[in-house]
């Protein structure tokens, strides 16, 4: 059985095509496939929903390989593609990569699969490096980073917690904002009034 996973990092993104060409792909292998393991989250650690489950079930027993379309659907870190390519080894299960020459079973797939999996790493360095300059230069010319600073008054604060009796939970249910927010803004006033 294989199964086949496919990741996206961010939700207006969908993994349909990705699922697709898994599908495909085990089909002209002859192979039948299992779950489709599928996550919408970042590929730098492997901390995913759907990867996670997948992991349970290759050490349950069954799963003779694992497909993604490229490498970097599945690692960003080097130390992390090793150490799951250890495991699966391990467990005699095959790792394949559709779209590029990885394939554990194969001297030069093991070979590809370790210079794809440096430049996808060297990938996630540079977009972190990218973003944090563009972060400073930002800061630099008076721009401010980060969420927009919200409305909530002070004093509309107090009256809603007071309102609630205290839960800062409901009042920020009820404010439509962060209980967070709520709390910063009782703060500034010196704390909540609740009576008068």
């Amino acid at each position: 059985m294989i199964a086949l996973y496919a990741r996206v990092s961010t939700p207006d993104q969908d993994t349909a095509e990705q699922v697709h060409m898994l599908k495909a792909w085990a089909e002209a292998q002859g192979k039948h496939w299992g779950e489709v393991y599928q996550d919408t989250a970042s590929g730098r650690d492997l901390n995913r929903p759907g990867w996670q489950r997948m992991v349970a079930d290759w050490r349950k027993g069954g799963i003779t390989a694992v497909a993604v379309t490229k490498l970097d659907r599945a690692f960003r870190s080097l130390s992390d593609m090793h150490s799951t390519l250890t495991e699966l080894e391990g467990r005699g299960i095959r790792f394949v990569a559709t779209t590029q020459p990885v394939d554990t079973s194969i001297p030069l797939g093991k070979l590809a699969l370790n210079i794809l999996g440096s430049f996808a790493e060297f990938e996630r360095e540079m977009i972190s490096e990218r973003v944090t300059e563009g972060m400073n230069r930002a800061r630099r010319e008076g721009k401010r980073i980060g969420r927009p600073k919200s409305k909530l008054s002070v004093n509309r604060a107090n009256v809603t917690l007071a309102d609630h009796n205290g839960d800062y939970q409901a009042a920020a249910e009820s404010l439509g904002v962060s209980e967070s927010t709520v709390r910063r803004r009782v703060r500034e006033s010196g704390g909540p009034i609740l009576a008068e």
